[in-house]
């Protein structure tokens, strides 16, 4: 524990759990950057979802997707890591311009591919675009504290971003819980295009569910939510992936800020070192800068001495 700079075990525990989780989950998938027909990603992808690679845009922006946020994933969970910050900080400097430049590269690349990700259902690019934007945002503002050299909000706001970006991983879990649900209840239904329909479900199939699509590629048609053929489980995975991402994104919403006010007392010593730090540099007024507002509702200025009565 005290070799990596940890002082508290349950962090320890913590950075092993969810570093260990993030490294798996991105190394795993970094043969996905091979898009090709036979490529690993076309073999694990969902029925249908290897289509819009035909499309050069969208081609690119999955390329992109991959090629930033995996990476950035591997390398983000050091960022968390004592030893590090404490002992090399200029690594941890440059490693989080790194996590930033290939966040924005990620993100521009996500919002590339939503619009066909998974069917390009309203739920999945809402979403998608949701978690994108607070993902990006949270990590300027992180960026921008530590500038400041707020350090107990740029800690907060990594987190944050952190928490974001691993709420992908969580929609597996509920994607595999509305699975069963889903394509179990025969109630649901999804609408594709039929040049995809045709592209991924035997031809036969297709002349005897879908006719319509016959001679007419440019129509759309009603696909069921089942198990019974590869296009109806592709319905089962557009609907579950919205689904899954919503709810995984709230679980992590909700668990980060949790988290955050349980380990109020490691904020609070930040904070001071903030001031500090900021009593050096000369910014006025001291332990306020960045996104924290001031510490008393009349103006007055925050210092270390009037933090008794646990605010924060």
């Amino acid at each position: 524990m005290r070799c990596l700079g940890f002082n508290k075990r349950y962090n320890l525990i913590l950075w092993i759990f969810f570093g260990a989780v993030m490294l798996g989950f991105a190394t795993a998938r970094l043969g996905f950057l091979d898009l090709g027909p036979n490529g690993m990603f076309c073999r694990q992808a969902g029925p249908g979802e290897c289509f819009w690679l035909g499309d050069k845009l969208y081609k690119i922006g999955m390329y992109l997707h991959l090629a930033c946020i995996l990476p950035c994933s591997i390398i983000a969970v050091f960022q968390f890591l004592p030893k590090i910050r404490h002992q090399a900080l200029i690594v941890h400097r440059i490693n989080g311009y790194l996590v930033l430049l290939l966040l924005i590269g990620g993100v521009t690349g996500a919002l590339i591919i939503t619009r066909h990700a998974f069917g390009g259902e309203v739920s999945t690019q809402v979403v998608s675009g949701t978690v994108s934007v607070v993902t990006l945002v949270s990590a300027f503002l992180a960026y921008y504290n530590i500038k400041r050299l707020q350090i107990d909000q740029h800690r907060k706001w990594m987190l944050r971003t952190m928490f974001y970006m691993g709420s992908i991983i969580t929609t597996r879990l509920f994607m595999g819980i509305s699975l069963p649900i889903i394509g179990g209840s025969q109630k649901y239904d999804t609408v594709w295009d039929c040049d995809q329909l045709m592209w991924t479900a035997k031809a036969e199939d297709v002349a005897a569910f879908y006719p319509e699509c016959l001679g007419n590629e440019t129509m759309r048609v009603v696909v069921p939510a089942s198990f019974d053929r590869a296009e109806t489980v592709g319905s089962i995975l557009r609907l579950s992936f919205g689904v899954g991402f919503w709810l995984a994104f709230v679980v992590h919403a909700f668990g980060v800020e949790i988290y955050i006010r349980l380990t109020a007392g490691e904020s609070e010593r930040l904070r001071r070192v903030s001031y500090e730090k900021q009593v050096e540099a000369g910014i006025s007024p001291a332990g306020s800068a960045g996104t924290t507002s001031d510490r008393f509702g009349d103006g007055r200025k925050w210092t270390p001495l009037a933090t008794a009565d646990g605010d924060f």
